[in-house]
């Protein structure tokens, strides 16, 4: 029976550890990795010219110039950019755009005959036409971290000379790069 009663005694002790006041603290360790980040987005679907769809076209006299069919509306393009977690606060950076050729099959349009400019966002050009060449040209640049997502927005046009020929999915990329420098 005494075997009984010192087995009920050390068992609690055991099973809940020694007989002693608890902790009325005790520290968590947080950790945060917080990577460098370089991004941008494009957030508008192709761009396309349907001559076919154009009221005016072909025009009473070349050379004349065609805003795009999709997107109808301006700005065409909505671009997002992100320089952001660089820890001294003072990495330049710059947003170039260019394109990767002639649109093919060829058409008779060339890359420098599409342009692009500035837009406010509403509509209202901020800059004069560009025209896209295959060499990279900045867009945007700036000299520290962009704190957060910046957007830009870009009107397309396209020049017809005459020298056009019927094609069927003629096209051409045009490419957005963002990089520290």
């Amino acid at each position: 029976m005494r075997k009984f009663y010192i087995s009920l005694l050390v068992l609690p002790l055991l099973a809940f550890g020694a007989v002693g006041v608890s902790p009325q603290s005790e520290p968590a360790d947080f950790e945060f990795i917080i990577p460098e980040i370089v991004g941008v987005q494009i957030s508008t679907d192709p761009v396309q010219w349907d001559f076919g769809s154009m009221a005016g076209f072909p025009p009473a006299a070349f050379s004349a110039y065609y805003e795009p069919t999709t997107p109808a509306a301006r700005p065409h393009q909505t671009i997002d950019y992100l320089v952001w977690g660089f820890g001294n606060g003072s990495t330049s950076y710059e947003l170039t755009v260019e394109g990767n050729g002639d649109p093919a099959p060829a058409c008779g349009i060339l890359l420098g005959d599409i342009e692009y400019a500035e837009d406010d966002g509403t509509g209202t050009l901020t800059s004069g036409w560009t025209a896209f060449t295959s060499s990279a040209v900045a867009v945007e640049t700036g000299a520290t971290s962009t704190g957060g997502w910046l957007t830009t927005y870009q009107d397309y046009q396209v020049n017809i000379t005459g020298d056009e020929v019927f094609t069927a999915n003629s096209s051409c990329i045009i490419t957005y790069t963002i990089q520290t420098l």
